[in-house]
């Protein structure tokens, strides 16, 4: 008897422990889970991002280095224009004053502005072939009522420039085809302005960077800020490794033990 309340009294004089245990809780697994599967996939994003405008200054500097191409032999389709991005190539032709386009929203030196597209007709040989050119960049009146106004060569002009792609639509980007008539539009679609047009367009844009009609545009690099893509890449791979250990630091839990 005296032995089972010795081991009583003993038992009761020893001090309880706290102990640190691991005790997730599923709601806040999932949430992290979550929240460190989105910020992942936005890094993969920008360094996409990154790697895109990095492949894109390598077609340029390659395309620097060739020989421009015939603009009578050059691309008919988009699929032969993907491979001369950015080649030089000289036409001679006449502007059409009066197809004329300013692709909207286009900001310059952190001012607003129009992208200047215009129709150039070319001949040889009987020949006719019609292409847009980006004439460059031009800016806005503070009354957008009011349009820029500008003068087109009067006679034939020799064109030098380089093939480009039309930039894809921005999602949200409202249509052009709500106001048809107008030389205000806010994407390049070539089939839609050749349609707009009525005649056959070259599967491509030139952008122009000497000769007559040109407006001295100095044009981004296709790298220019790929590092700001590189830093958000980082920065989101952080905040993913940050949420999975903050969910294991808060899940480690203080529990009384004898």
């Amino acid at each position: 008897m005296n032995e089972t309340v010795s081991s009583t009294e003993e038992n009761a004089s020893t001090p309880a422990k706290t102990v640190r245990r691991f005790r997730p809780r599923w709601w806040a697994a999932l949430l992290a889970l979550s929240f460190a599967v989105l910020t992942i996939y936005l890094g993969h994003w920008q360094g996409g991002r990154a790697q895109y405008k990095i492949d894109q200054q390598t077609t340029l500097d390659n395309a620097l280095a060739a020989s421009p191409v015939d603009f009578w032999r050059g691309p008919k389709t988009t699929d032969e224009v993907t491979p001369l991005r950015y080649r030089a190539i000289n036409v001679n032709g006449e502007f059409d004053a009066k197809k004329m386009f300013f692709v909207d929203n286009r900001i310059q030196d952190g001012k607003a502005g129009y992208v200047v597209l215009q129709l150039l007709r070319a001949e040889q040989n009987g020949t006719t072939r019609y292409v847009l050119v980006d004439r460059g960049w031009v800016e806005a009146a503070q009354n957008r009522s009011q349009l820029p106004v500008l003068d087109t060569p009067a006679d034939r002009a020799s064109i030098v420039g380089r093939i480009n792609l039309p930039q894809s639509r921005n999602p949200g980007t409202q249509d052009n085809a709500a106001h048809p008539t107008d030389p205000r539009i806010n994407y390049i679609n070539l089939e839609e302005l050749a349609q707009r047009l009525g005649v056959a367009l070259e599967p491509y844009v030139i952008e122009q960077t000497a000769g007559p009609g040109f407006l001295g545009t100095q044009r981004a690099l296709p790298a220019a800020n790929y590092q700001k893509n590189r830093m958000y890449q980082m920065q989101w791979y952080a905040f993913a490794a940050f949420a999975i250990v903050l969910f294991f630091v808060l899940s480690v839990r203080k529990e009384v033990v004898s």
